[in-house]
């Protein structure tokens, strides 16, 4: 028995998305989907020569269908062939106008592409007017505007590469006043912000208010999605450093301990970073090839920028002091204090017993270790800081960039900020419980441990 469709409850919004060629049209849809693999982006002109459709959901509901169009060539020609044309015509209205040009399109052959946009901003119950902010105010863009207004269907003006460009911003939105086009948006489709995003959906509540109640639905929607998006990352992030801080490697001594031990708990850290790496793009939805396209640091699944790399520790405004082991890539730190109980013999065993049972339980592979001489080489304090400084770092630009970006993520700049204070408390805690190690628990502290690290990582205000 076939399946019936569910109706969605909405009547899906009709957005042209429209503008000068290489304004950022395509750039804006794919930024909105999540999706590098929308259309075509090249710096040069007329990228876009075909209309095509994409839509925005609220679970099964669809609420918008995005139509990315061809860029206007030349606005001011078809300015003159628009006033040519109604004189010959009874337009009453400018749309008749517009309808009448459509209807004798084939013979205006030098505009083929405008027509696409003006036939598809006929059908479409909003227009997203994108602008790139870096141009001059030129006729043609005025002309655009002018052409756009006879099409009686609400314009938003949406200002793109708007990062660094103040006054050109300025300049833009003095220009689109003198149209009445008041109601503006900024929003950078490389240095992207969610808020941006939700004023987009806000502003277009108020010019087609009959939608208003979808539109909240789909803000509503986004907003969850988005939150979880975060909060999976973050998760991810403490999963990883758990790991790390619970990393345990039996040696015989502290002078037996060989590059051999320093390598393996080398390529351990890397492949701890690495998964952790791999699952944060895809919980964003950057995907290899979109690695590939932006040039991020990363190949095959690696980071170009190794965690052991000279001078890492200074990148980031830490200090290796006398942690780094001599011999060894900067970082390869060792620690021979777990929950900061001493690992030597006596000491250890007399911590353990002083502390219980379920202590001795706990460390049992380390008393062991200790009763044989030997002793376990763990990933110092200083590492792990690095770990975790470096991915605040890189959940900060995840969470900020368009996938229409292509340049490589700098993460070497504006990244001294200070851990949080009660850092070194967390990883002494973590340290203590070697039994989470690669296992996902329920246990309250762990929880409680979790919930910390989001906080940090997710809300500005708890992140120094």
């Amino acid at each position: 028995m076939a399946k019936t469709k569910r109706t969605s409850r909405y009547r899906p919004i009709k957005v042209a998305v429209v503008g000068h060629t290489n304004a950022g049209k395509t750039s804006l849809i794919r930024t909105l989907l999540r999706d590098d693999r929308f259309g075509d982006i090249d710096d040069a002109a007329g990228t876009t020569r075909y209309i095509e459709k994409s839509g925005i959901y609220t679970g099964d509901d669809e609420v918008l269908n995005l139509f990315d169009t061809p860029g206007f060539e030349d606005s001011s020609a078809l300015l003159q062939v628009l006033e040519d044309l109604s004189k010959s015509l009874q337009a009453r209205l400018p749309v008749d106008l517009l309808r009448a040009f459509i209807a004798q399109a084939d013979d205006f052959p030098d505009f083929v592409q405008e027509t696409k946009v003006l036939r598809q901003s006929l059908n479409s119950d909003v227009l997203l007017y994108v602008i790139d902010v870096r141009e001059p105010f030129l006729g043609k863009y005025r002309d655009e505007v002018e052409i756009l207004s006879k099409a009686g269907k609400p314009i938003l003006p949406v200002f793109n590469f708007i990062a660094g460009n103040s006054a050109a911003l300025k300049r833009w939105r003095e220009q689109m006043a003198q149209f009445n086009l008041h109601a503006a948006l900024e929003f950078d489709t490389v240095a992207f912000d969610f808020e941006a995003e939700k004023r987009l959906y806000q502003k277009l509540q108020s010019l087609i208010e009959d939608r208003y109640d979808a539109l909240q639905a789909l803000i509503d929607s986004r907003q969850k999605i988005w939150s979880s998006l975060n909060q999976a990352a973050a998760r991810r992030i403490f999963q990883m450093l758990t790991d790390v801080a619970c990393y345990r490697r039996e040696v015989q001594d502290k002078s037996g301990i060989t590059q051999t031990d320093v390598a393996a708990m080398q390529d351990y850290v890397r492949e701890a970073e690495q998964h952790a790496l791999q699952d944060l793009l895809t919980i964003f939805a950057f995907t290899q090839v979109d690695v590939d396209l932006q040039q991020l640091p990363v190949r095959d699944g690696k980071w170009e920028l190794d965690i052991f790399s000279p001078g890492m520790f200074k990148t980031f405004g830490l200090n290796a002091g006398a942690t780094a082991l001599k011999g060894a890539a900067a970082g390869a730190g060792i620690d021979l204090m777990v929950g900061g109980l001493s690992l030597g013999a006596a000491t250890m065993l007399g911590a353990a017993l002083g502390a219980g049972w379920a202590a001795a339980r706990r460390y049992q592979q380390e008393l062991k270790a200790a009763w044989r001489g030997h002793v376990w080489l763990c990933v110092d304090d200083t590492t792990i800081s690095l770990l975790y400084l470096r991915q605040r770092k890189l959940l900060h630009d995840l969470t900020r960039r368009g996938h229409a970006a292509q340049n490589s993520l700098q993460l070497a700049s504006n990244i001294k900020r200070p851990l949080p204070k009660q850092w070194h408390k967390l990883i002494k805690e973590l340290r203590q419980h070697p039994e989470w190690l690669g296992t996902l628990t329920t246990d309250a502290e762990y929880q409680k441990l979790q919930q910390q690290m989001l906080d940090w990582l997710t809300n500005d205000e708890n992140a120094s």
